[in-house]
């Protein structure tokens, strides 16, 4: 009786410590913050870093603090390419990047950025949100061990300069054109007839302003966001290119998280995915308003023709990208092309 009476005893005083070893974990996991820095190229004022500050805070307010998220602009935290890059390594948490910007990282994402591909934001959201967006987030994911968790807005891409507007495919001819480290939107500019250089956003201005290029293509929000409008006179509609927003979170970084703040994280991506595309559809024309005010000398085009001259850009990434050619052909026929 005494060993049993022993044995009881021990057996409670280890439960007692068991106990009180797991309400200290689950003591110290609830206090446990977690940082998130946001890093995303576009200026304050952009819709898209707008966006973003609202999720941050948001986030922050629902986790009482544990997610103590915050937002760096205008490439404070460097390239697309870099953040990514410090995405995989764990140096940083959470960027914005391009479907052509993650080419480089796996090619075959460049089939959601082919020029002159979608007619309209819905299009858009029906590829990203469906079977092919997200057959091609998991590809990401195992490819590169970063999660893409969720497609937010973009605008069409269109074409500023400071020697000519654009009225067809031949006044492109001996452009000197900024584009993002992007093979896609590259090989669209190259196609149409421009000298098309990869450059950082951020170093964009200086470049335009002291001439080095004579021009770039961006989303209107873009255009007027980095007042590209004071050192550029032509706005021309080319719409060549729509790239659908990618938000990127380290996986490490995302897995670690306590299963209630993943839920918050989660939440709220999905409704500042909301509000960023409503902010798109909505703000195109404001935007185009607003550049005319500043004095661009803006003009439609007539883009026949330039579907065309851009073939090249497909058969590039069908001929030497495994599975572009499948993915190409399966959103041409979701879209009814």
């Amino acid at each position: 009786m005494k060993r049993l009476s022993r044995l009881l005893a021990l057996t409670l005083a280890l439960a007692l410590v068991l106990s009180v070893f797991c309400a200290a974990n689950a003591f110290a996991a609830k206090e446990k913050t977690y940082t998130l820095r946001i890093g995303d190229v576009t200026a304050p004022g952009h819709p898209l870093c707008e966006t973003l500050e609202e999720m941050a805070a948001a986030i922050n307010e629902r986790s009482e603090g544990r997610i103590k998220a915050s937002v760096y602009p205008s490439s404070q935290l460097g390239s697309l390419a870099a953040m990514t890059e410090s995405l995989q390594n764990g140096t940083l948490e959470m960027c914005t990047q391009s479907a052509g910007g993650i080419a480089s990282f796996l090619p075959v994402m460049g089939v959601l950025e082919m020029p002159y591909l979608y007619n309209s934001h819905q299009d858009v959201y029906d590829i990203c949100d469906g079977e092919i967006g997200q057959e091609l987030a998991q590809k990401f994911l195992d490819a590169t061990g970063v999660r893409l968790i969720s497609y937010w807005m973009n605008f069409y891409r269109h074409t500023t300069n400071s020697v000519r507007p654009i009225t067809c495919v031949d006044d492109f001819k001996g452009l000197n054109l900024r584009v993002p480290e992007t093979k896609t939107v590259m090989g669209c500019m190259n196609a149409l007839g421009a000298n098309a250089t990869p450059m950082a956003v951020g170093e964009l201005y200086t470049a335009l302003s002291n001439h080095t290029m004579d021009g770039q293509e961006n989303p209107l929000s873009v255009i007027y966001a980095n007042k590209y409008y004071e050192v550029q006179e032509y706005l021309s509609l080319t719409g060549h290119v729509y790239s659908p927003i990618i938000i990127l979170v380290a996986e490490d970084w995302y897995q670690a998280l306590p299963e209630d703040l993943r839920t918050i994280l989660d939440e709220e991506m999905v409704a500042a995915q909301a509000r960023a595309r409503a902010a798109s559809e909505a703000s195109d024309d404001e935007y185009l308003e607003m550049l005319k005010a500043e004095g661009m000398k803006v003009n439609e085009v007539d883009t026949t023709g330039f579907r065309e001259a851009v073939q090249p850009v497909y058969d590039d990434i069908m001929g030497s990208v495994d599975g572009a050619a499948e993915y190409i052909a399966r959103i041409e026929q979701a879209l009814g092309h």
